[in-house]
């Protein structure tokens, strides 16, 4: 579902939800990695009812420029991820000497 946002600027973004596709074309546009985040806003904002190229992104202004960074990277920030606990593994080191060690003590003494 779209969300409208008020940018500092008083101009009016819809931004979408936005898929994996999205991100993908993102990628694809921008001309280096640093670009990507202003790529994938022109991918899922519309500004006063214009879509806009990333390059138009980086021309506006500071202000609505973080306003849409921020709306934007929220929506990736829904789950976080926990760190598991590894089991202990026991590693058993068999030589010789353990084996016979072993043999002696479950052999049972006869008087």
């Amino acid at each position: 579902m779209p969300k409208e946002l008020t940018l500092p600027s008083g101009k009016i973004a819809i931004i979408e939800q936005g898929k994996g596709k999205d991100l993908l074309q993102a990628q694809m546009k921008a001309k280096t990695s640093e670009e990507i985040p202003y790529a994938l806003i022109a991918e899922l904002a519309e500004i006063d009812g214009q879509k806009l190229v990333y390059e138009d992104i980086l021309e506006m202004d500071l202000g609505d420029v973080i306003a849409l960074q921020t709306e934007i990277s929220g929506k990736f920030q829904t789950g976080k991820a926990k760190e598991i606990q590894k089991k202990e593994e026991k590693t058993e080191i068999v030589t010789p000497l353990t084996n016979a060690a072993a043999a002696l003590a479950s052999q049972t003494v006869k008087a």
